[in-house]
């Protein structure tokens, strides 16, 4: 869900740290067949895909796609007859969590599925819970800008504030079809060298933001700005203009296949 691509490819380095990782566990297990078909869901902007992905992959791969989570995967209504039974296999990450809901999640989940071909695989890194989230439900809870936040719930992931999220993965995955081999949570810890940063990437993904008018947006930031520097799961050292920013955060690895036998 980004609301400015721009900026999202310029601080997404967790993103891409958090992938690249995930990419060097499973990487060795995956069935490659040669001539493999590989879609990565969810990456319009394509930064980490392009620089994290698409070395990793043998160099005998027939076709690497992109693709936007709203245009191919909750489109229910599309003819999804072309991308039926073609992947190989099948990446995502940090997209399903902006999926909203229980049963569009299945749903993706579902056209996922429909899309890998008998014995492909799927890899797929999920944001569990963040302080991201945090920051949004504690604004929305204040007069000044309750009014804006009023579809927080659809912008919220269905694993956040979970006691237990990677089992409602498991039950998803289950739903869909898959042979699940692995899913399990994580708690990461990055620093962030700029404050800045880590404020561009919160903005970058923000869905209300955009509603402002330029001096309500420069007041939005700065009542965004509280918000982060007083989480408990956020710690800033430094001075202003020269702070680093580290944070804790949970985010939900999976890996499945489609069995062999589906049709």
């Amino acid at each position: 869900m980004n609301q400015d691509a721009n900026l999202y490819a310029k601080s997404c380095e967790l993103q891409k740290i958090d992938a690249n990782r995930v990419l060097n566990e499973y990487f060795p297990f995956l069935q490659w067949r040669g001539g493999d078909c590989i879609m990565d869901v969810g990456a319009a902007e394509g930064s980490v895909s392009l620089e994290v992905v698409l070395p990793k992959l043998p160099p005998n791969f027939k076709k690497f796609v992109l693709s936007d989570i709203s245009e191919d995967l909750l489109d229910f209504a599309r003819d999804r007859n072309g991308f039926r039974q073609h992947f190989d296999h099948i990446f995502s990450f940090y997209c399903l969590n902006w999926v909203s809901t229980r049963l569009s999640n299945i749903q993706a989940l579902k056209n996922i599925f429909d899309m890998l071909k008998p014995g492909g695989d799927v890899v797929l890194t999920i944001m569990a819970s963040s302080p991201l989230y945090d920051f949004w439900q504690n604004m929305a809870l204040t007069e000044k800008w309750a009014a804006i936040s009023k579809n927080l719930s659809g912008f919220l992931s269905p694993y956040h504030n979970q006691n237990n999220p990677e089992e409602v993965l498991r039950e998803f995955l289950e739903e869909a079809g898959f042979v699940i081999h692995d899913c399990k949570m994580e708690t990461r810890f990055y620093t962030y060298g700029a404050f800045s940063v880590f404020l561009d990437s919160g903005l970058s993904v923000n869905p209300f933001i955009h509603l402002l008018s330029e001096d309500e947006r420069k007041e939005y930031i700065e009542d965004y700005e509280k918000e982060i520097r007083k989480h408990h799961e956020i710690t800033v050292t430094g001075v202003n203009g020269n702070e680093e920013l580290s944070l804790s955060y949970n985010i939900i690895i999976a890996c499945a296949s489609k069995p062999l036998e589906s049709q």
